[in-house]
């Protein structure tokens, strides 16, 4: 039975405040078991081919110790409890899962409708010894000969591996590279003439201590035969991660380039070769900034701040600027500050001056708390010698946000946390080499577990693509065109390169939100010039520069849209007239774009420059979590309801995407990009564009007379139901007039790292309901693949009920990626509204019939019935 829960109502805004899991794949030919050794013949082959050669090509290493062997299995679809079954073996270790596809229908596999159609599968990935390899071989070859072999008990899902075999090879050198980066990074330090080269070296995880240790000192003595060291390296259980910072001579580095000596990549304790430091914001090229007027500052002169509620893990901001004053708190244990000059201290201004002020051009009010600022970044020079804020190279970036959320939350090395209170945490960063391919990259495997371990919440940006947008029209053509028809030829091209649009690590987070950009700011009018050309006529389109989903397995990112600063593009004059015309990014500090605090050399404190990015984006959607924090703590003064603390920040994340919607947004995405080839699955499409939506913050901050929003929450565990109820007001009986209804539920869920499904709990509600039934913008299924499930349902229809009627919202739990190791923290906010300016009170009708228990301690809440 479902356990009822309570729900707390928002305040209404004063007068001022108003100015199918299938496997197989569906519809696929899998042939009957006595046809397998006719179908799987070139497969065995093939394997038994391959490791031989493999096994020739390994030697023991420096220690003595013959090296173990990744065996990668890759089958069409799923094959239940596999992961099960290699644990029962003795000699393989259980590794990895993930999904593939784009597997080629060979082999007796095929689609029966479209026989071309490219295969979904799976990559099984354990570590087998020698004396492993060969009983899982041999098992493999007696099941060639007789499918109808019985197995050892607690192997059967072997056998149906072996059924849905495609492929059995061994991890190789390619799968360590490949995609990775890696290369075009060692490539380009080559021509800078750098004679060291780092590289992050993800190692498989291994659960024994005793075995990692031993794979570190294989690694170790393969890096000593080169010439090269391990710098430093990162452990962190809790996402299966490994990670080891090596350099190498520039000497070896180029004979890996020409493959003359592959030893390092033939290691085979290396899942992976990454480049280091890649998260970089060049400083501006202009120095001139633009005074302003801080007089709207002097309030921090007797103003007392309250404690932080965000975190900035980024650059060094200029803690002296006049905006700044007293508003940020430093930490800073590794002393990056003193690898700054005043002058390059960018983009850590920039981000706080966001979070406490807005765009400066807006005029908005000043946060009434303080930010705290661990700094992450440092300037560097890069190849070209440009300098840059970026993650340093000596450090791995997944052991400095380790250590810097630990230190801050749970203390280190005995001290206290430094800032225990902080509910939402800003990382404006990204990976440039490290877009989403296939799987969940270590840095979003580390907020995922993070979040869940310390409740926190996460604001992530989607990250930028600042490379040459190539048009389908000829400059010749492209002059000849309208606004409007250069902005939808824009448009469309972004569309068409979205495989190299992706997000950028980690804004696959999967329990935070991921912000993306919007072609928006309040610079004013832009006037255009000789070499600027503004993109976009109208407001409420992604940004040129924006990355953009979808996320893994498919799950609504970015999640929400907050405005970027406005990007022009400048016309590319090389080529001929009947030419593709290309268009490059503008970079400048004068508007448009959002205006922010910064630093120059005069030292000026006054200063300021305009900017764009999915950073801005991402310190308004911090900027608004911390407004949407005085919410809660106002409803908890009001004596309305307890509110745990504990639940702040998961109740942040349902407020921030509560306020979601794509507008009329939708409206222009489906007249030109709908077609046949996406009609059917269109929702599920643009979102990737869209995500939930734009968010109107003030929409949640407060309600009207015609708007009433309620919060819910509590903790759950699998197989159980909570089930809220949303009173009905009379003003609705039988009437026709529009309304529409918002619900937003969000949660942490524990992660397993090694499992392609990776979300262990999946809670979900039905919005079904007879007053608003029809469900709006985002497709259904894609809202139920990540920790958010935003849906908005709308209805004019006439709907008759009593007055004391509610609607029930339950609340389900499911394990997803193994059994939940605890309760689930989640969150509930739900909204009913009519037009503004209807002589309709539904605010008050809400709150009047919503019953609001006696204060209790909420495991008494939770088990109300």
């Amino acid at each position: 039975m479902a356990q009822q829960q309570p729900l707390l109502v928002f305040p209404k805004a004063t007068e001022a405040q108003r100015s199918k899991r299938t496997s197989p794949i569906g519809g696929m030919t899998i042939p009957e078991a006595t046809g397998q050794g006719e179908r799987i013949q070139p497969q065995f082959k093939r394997v038994v081919e391959a490791f031989e050669r493999h096994r020739t090509s390994i030697q023991s290493s420096a220690l003595g110790i013959e090296p173990e062997q990744v065996l990668v299995i890759e089958t069409i679809g799923p094959v239940d409890n596999f992961a099960n079954a290699v644990k029962k073996v003795s000699g393989l270790e259980w590794l990895v899962e993930t999904g593939i596809d784009d597997i080629k229908p060979d082999f007796g596999f095929e689609d029966k409708e479209k026989p071309e159609k490219l295969l979904k599968g799976r990559l099984y990935l354990m570590m087998t010894d020698q004396a492993a390899l060969v009983q899982f071989l041999s098992l493999f070859k007696q099941w060639k000969k007789n499918p109808d072999l019985k197995f050892p008990r607690g192997l059967a899902p072997l056998r149906n591996a072996f059924r849905h075999l495609h492929t059995i090879r061994p991890w190789e050198a390619e799968d360590r590279i490949r995609e990775t980066g890696v290369l075009e990074d060692w490539r380009e330090r080559e021509q800078a003439g750098e004679a060291i080269i780092p590289f992050e070296a993800e190692l498989w995880f291994r659960n024994d201590p005793a075995r990692r240790a031993q794979a570190e000192n294989y690694f170790r003595s393969v890096l000593s035969e080169l010439g090269g060291e391990i710098a430093s390296q990162c452990v962190v259980s809790g996402i299966r991660y490994h990670g080891i910072l090596g350099r190498i001579p520039i000497q070896y580095a180029s004979e890996i380039l020409n493959r003359t000596d592959t030893r390092l990549l033939q290691c085979e304790d290396i899942m992976l070769l990454r480049p280091v430091g890649q998260s970089a914001f060049p400083l501006p090229a202009e120095k001139e900034s633009e005074s302003i007027n801080t007089e709207a500052s002097s309030e921090s002169e007797n103003f007392i701040f309250g404690p932080p509620v965000a975190a900035l893990l980024d650059g060094l901001p200029l803690a002296g600027h006049n905006l700044l004053k007293d508003r940020i708190v430093i930490d800073d244990p590794d002393d990056y500050e003193s690898a700054y000059q005043a002058d390059e201290r960018i983009h850590g201004t920039a981000m706080a001056s966001l979070i406490c002020h807005d765009e400066l051009d807006r005029k908005a009010e000043a946060l009434g708390r303080t930010i705290y600022v661990r700094p992450i970044l440092k300037p560097t020079r890069d190849f070209h010698g440009r300098i840059s804020e970026s993650v340093p190279e000596d450090v791995l970036t997944v052991d400095l946000i380790h250590r810097a959320v630990i230190r801050m939350l749970e203390g280190e090395a005995g001290e206290p946390a430094t800032a225990p209170e902080v509910r939402v945490i800003n990382l404006s960063i990204g990976d440039r080499y490290k877009p989403l391919n296939r799987e969940m990259s270590p840095l979003a495997r580390l907020l995922d577990w993070l979040s869940f371990r310390f409740n926190v919440l996460f604001i992530v940006s989607a990250g930028n693509h600042g490379h040459t947008i190539q048009l389908t029209a000829t400059r010749r053509e492209f002059e000849q065109l309208s606004d409007e028809q250069k902005q939808e030829e824009i448009l469309k091209a972004i569309v068409a390169d979205t495989r190299h649009r992706k997000l950028l690590s980690p804004a696959e987070t999967l329990n935070g939100i991921s912000v993306g950009s919007l072609h928006e700011d309040f610079s004013g009018v832009f006037r255009g010039g000789t070499m600027q050309l503004d993109p976009y006529l109208r407001s409420g389109l992604i940004s040129a520069f924006s990355a953009h989903g979808p996320g893994y397995r498919k799950t609504v990112k970015p999640e929400i849209f907050l405005a970027g600063g406005k990007q022009t593009l400048q016309e590319l004059l090389s080529g001929g007239l009947d030419e593709p015309q290309r268009l490059a990014f503008t970079e400048f500090i004068r508007a448009p774009g959002q205006r922010v605090a910064t630093a120059n050399r005069s030292g000026n404190l006054n200063d300021s420059l305009y900017t764009r990015g999915t950073s801005n984006s991402t310190a308004l959607a911090t900027r608004a979590c911390c407004q949407l924090f005085e919410v809660i703590e106002n409803l908890r003064a009001s004596g309305d309801g307890l509110i745990p603390a504990v639940f702040d920040p998961v109740l942040l994340k349902a407020m921030l995407v509560h306020g979601a919607s794509w507008g009329d947004a939708f409206q222009f995405y489906e007249r030109l990009l709908k077609d046949k080839t996406n009609s059917g699955t269109f929702k599920s499409y643009v979102s990737r564009f869209t995500g939930y939506g734009s968010i109107n913050v003030a929409r949640v901050l407060t309600c009207t007379d015609q708007r009433a929003t309620v919060l819910g929450y509590g903790e759950i565990s699998a197989e159980e139901g909570h089930e809220f109820e949303f009173p009905l007001p009379p003003s609705l009986i039988s009437s026709k007039v529009n309304r529409r209804m918002t619900v937003t539920l969000a949660w942490f869920s524990p992660v397993s790292s090694s499992r392609q499904a990776y979300r262990m709990a999946h809670l979900w509600f039905d919005p079904k309901n007879g007053l608003a039934p029809e469900r709006q913008e985002c497709d259904h299924h894609a809202v139920q693949r990540g920790t958010i499930q935003h849906e908005i349902l709308e209805g004019s229809r006439a709907f008759t009920y009593q007055d004391g009627d509610k609607i029930a919202i339950k609340v389900s739990c499911r394990p997803d990626a193994g059994d939940l190791p605890s309760p689930v923290k989640y969150a509930i906010a739900v909204t009913l509204e009519v037009a503004e300016g209807l002589n309709l009170k539904i605010y008050d009708e809400v709150k009047t019939r919503l019953k609001i228990p006696a204060r209790q301690s909420i495991n008494e809440r939770v088990k109300t019935k």
